[in-house]
């Protein structure tokens, strides 16, 4: 008789585990946030994508730093939103962007989603090392 019991717990943690549906929340709160040009929608979609992004490619042992990876993603948004902000406001115009309308809103977005997920980011892992270092005391 074969033991069926390693197979079917592996299963329940895998789909036990939230990050899909946040990636999937994460995404449709940007776009829609983005698009409709709703700002708090934006950011909170953006950081909660940045964060589950990150969440799960340290599930799948791809990453052994989520933080670091989730900090990657707050300095790739503030850039690609200075830039969109500037072209948006005039400042630096670039070709292939020019038939599109309400970019500096939509970089203003980026922009403080960004900084939300770096700093965060910086919270969490001075949470952890709060943490370690109590428990390295009590030990």
């Amino acid at each position: 008789m074969a033991d069926h019991s390693r197979q079917a717990t592996a299963e329940r943690t895998d789909a036990a585990k939230p990050w899909p549906v946040l990636v999937a929340v994460g995404l449709v709160g940007s776009e829609v946030g983005i698009v409709v040009d709703l700002l708090p929608v934006a950011v909170v979609g953006l950081v909660v994508f940045a964060a589950s992004v990150a969440g799960i490619l340290a599930d799948a042992d791809y990453v052994d730093r989520p933080l670091a990876l989730a900090t990657k993603f707050g300095v790739a948004f503030v850039v690609a939103g200075a830039v969109l902000a500037a072209h948006g406001t005039g400042t630096l115009p670039i070709g292939p962007l020019e038939p599109l309308s309400g970019l500096a809103s939509r970089g203003i977005a980026l922009v403080l989603a960004g900084i939300v997920t770096v700093v965060g980011a910086g919270l969490v892992r001075s949470r952890q090392a709060e943490d370690d270092g109590s428990r390295g005391v009590e030990t």
